[in-house]
């Protein structure tokens, strides 16, 4: 009887043990390393007329940007990969930034907005550009005050066209102006629209930095029976009369209004404004110019011949 007892007695504490190694083996297990997930983060440079000889990648949170997550120096060539925890990233809305500072040269350091993702998030490209100045430029009309949008633009510097584009929907655009320039050659710019206004051009300050520039636009208004001509040829002699030889008044260029109140032929006459030096002020010419030279923009009724003009 004792044996049996003796028997149960070690029977359950060998069925114990074996429990407990059992459960010490699982909560080493829970307690190990747990692999973490990663992302992949991908971007592209272009690099156009610049060679920088290397750039450095850096990723931060965009609510503490001294804590920089990881930088990494990369070859042009080289393929723009980043591999990061996922989890470090910041979980809000665009709460993450990537910077680029292109190194080898006067270039900018451009920055880029991104949300936390799964697995990959593409930056996009980055594009190097020259340091410069900055006019943050808008065109309005000089009366209404209202932002003329979609104007064409036009910067020139030593007779190289440096920036060619167009203002937004609000009249707004941010120009760059290269700061390795020769600061004794005049930048000026020059402003077309479809609209009713005469092309502007004029010599600008560009100051050092940062700017802002706003630019007031006058519409040439046309009376009942004029249309509103467009010059399409720079050079345009804009005559006295319509006769061959007849004296030249002055040339215009692409872009210059004519309002047109009578044809003869293959001529036209009409009223040409000429900006004062404030663009405020004008003084307005009548004459005669070949139609070829000129493409209608607005049509107010009909424009009378001149054998209608002589009835």
């Amino acid at each position: 009887m004792v044996k049996k007892l003796f028997s149960a007695l070690a029977l359950m504490l060998a069925y114990g043990f074996s429990q407990e190694l059992d459960s010490l083996k699982n909560s080493k297990l829970l307690a190990g390393p747990q692999e973490s997930k990663v992302v992949a983060i991908n971007a592209n440079v272009v690099l156009g007329e610049y060679k920088p000889s290397a750039f450095k990648i850096s990723i931060f949170p965009r609510n503490s940007p001294s804590e920089v997550f990881i930088s990494r120096m990369f070859f042009p060539g080289d393929t723009i990969q980043i591999i990061l925890p996922e989890d470090i990233l910041n979980p809000d809305t665009l709460g993450n930034i990537a910077s680029l500072e292109p190194i080898g040269g006067s270039y900018e350091k451009i920055y880029r907005l991104f949300s936390k993702s799964s697995e990959s998030i593409d930056l996009g490209s980055f594009k190097i550009e020259a340091k410069s100045d900055i006019i943050k430029l808008s065109i309005i009309d000089g009366i209404s005050l209202s932002p003329v949008s979609m104007a064409g633009l036009k910067l020139l510097h030593d007779g190289k066209i440096i920036f060619s584009g167009n203002a937004d929907s609000m009249g707004y655009k941010r120009l760059r102006i290269p700061e390795a320039r020769d600061n004794l050659k005049p930048i000026s710019l020059r402003i077309e629209t479809s609209k009713s206004y005469p092309a502007w051009q004029e010599i600008i300050e560009v100051p050092k930095g940062i700017s802002s520039k706003t630019i007031s636009l006058y519409q040439l208004h046309t009376n009942k029976g004029e249309s509103l001509y467009r010059v399409i040829n720079d050079l345009t002699p804009f005559r006295k009369g319509p006769e061959n030889g007849s004296e030249t008044l002055f040339l215009l260029n692409i872009g210059d209004l004519i309002a047109v109140s009578k044809v003869a032929g293959d001529r036209m006459y009409g009223t040409v404004r000429i900006d004062l030096y404030d663009k405020r002020s004008f003084n307005y010419f009548q004459g005669w110019v070949l139609s070829k030279h000129t493409i209608l923009v607005h049509n107010n009724l009909s424009v009378k011949t001149l054998e209608q003009v002589d009835e």
